[in-house]
This record gives structure tokens, sequence and C-alpha cells, in this order.
């Protein structure tokens, strides 16, 4: 596992993924809603870019996944400042797309996907250290079936409710450097 994370991390350098070292384009917050099931482990999330310059920027992006492309299902990206989907290209293990940063604007961009349930469910999160510097604001919920068994977190949430037939987790971050992957290992 700690070859396919750095061969991600030396592949977002290759790239240009690696916004801070070759562009003024920052990576400052997100915003990700997970759902856990019996079936699929779902993934929402806004993801917020900033262009410091005075030009416009074309910022290429390779978002990865814990698992190969082809086990992935529904991926779904849209820039949400224009209401547009964004058309993007399934690589092995991640997928890559383009979008435009207007001069000094920031651009929210909303990915959704989902893949099959496993004992340990991973979202990759340490991409983060490529942009070389924490995130501002980090926000994470879980929702889970009541009765879904959690085994533990690579992260403790900071709070649980019960709401219904559900279980909501929730996660705020603040000048947030991930050291290890998003984890929800579930009983079986």
């Amino acid at each position: 596992m700690k070859n396919y994370i750095l061969g991600i991390l030396f592949l977002f350098d290759c790239v240009g993924f690696n916004a801070q070292a070759q562009s003024p384009v920052s990576f400052f917050e997100e915003h990700i809603d997970f759902t856990l099931d019996n079936r699929y482990f779902s993934i929402n999330g806004i993801y917020s870019f900033h262009n410091s310059a005075d030009k416009t920027v074309n910022q290429s992006i390779i978002f990865p996944f814990t698992d190969k492309t082809t086990t992935i299902d529904s991926i779904r990206i849209i820039n949400l400042n224009t209401s547009r989907k964004i058309k993007f290209d399934r690589l092995d293990s991640s997928v890559s797309f383009s979008f435009m940063l207007q001069p000094k604007d920031t651009v929210d961009i909303n990915i959704f996907y989902r893949q099959k349930v496993t004992g340990t469910n991973k979202y990759i999160i340490t991409s983060t250290q490529s942009w070389g510097k924490p995130l501002e604001k980090a926000i994470y919920t879980l929702t889970t079936a009541k009765d879904l068994k959690i085994k533990s977190f690579s992260y403790v949430p900071d709070s649980s409710k019960k709401i219904n037939d559900k279980m909501l987790y929730s996660w705020r971050k603040e000048h947030f450097m991930p050291q290890v992957e998003f984890e929800v290992t579930i009983k079986e």
C-alpha cells in the first residue's frame, strides 16, 4: 500500500497536481459526505480551489481512487460555478480532468462516485500533501444504517448521533494535513 501511495504522489508531482510549485492555484478546502450501506461506499465531495494569479489558469487534476477504475461506479464530476459536467479520462486507479479558474477567483468542483463495500472502506486523503500545504478546512460526514457495526475509524469522529434508522458521524478539521487515509472498517 505504501508503494501505491508513493506512486500516486509521484504521479501528482509529474502531471502538475503539485500546484504550489508550478502554478498559483491552491487546493484549500473540502467537504465530503460519505455513505456506507450493505452494498456501497459512496463519496460525494466538494473540493475548493483558488487562483491567486492575475491571469486565467487551466488546472489539471489527477484524482486517485483506492481501487482500479474498472471497479468504481457512477463517477460524476461537476464544476459547481458553471453547473456543467466535466469530462474526465479513466486511468488505472484514477481519473484525470481539467477546469478553468479565472483570475483571483475560486472554483468548487463536485466529485461523486461509489465502490463496493469491503471490510475496510478507504478514501485517499493523503494526496493533500502533494499541494505542499494543509487544507484550511475539511468537513467530513459519514451516514450509515443504524445496524451497520463499525469496528474502527482511522480518524475518531468529533460527533455521532442517531437519526431515525441511520447513524451520522462528523469530523471537522482546520489546518489539516492528512497523515493517513480516511478508513472505516466494518464488522463482517
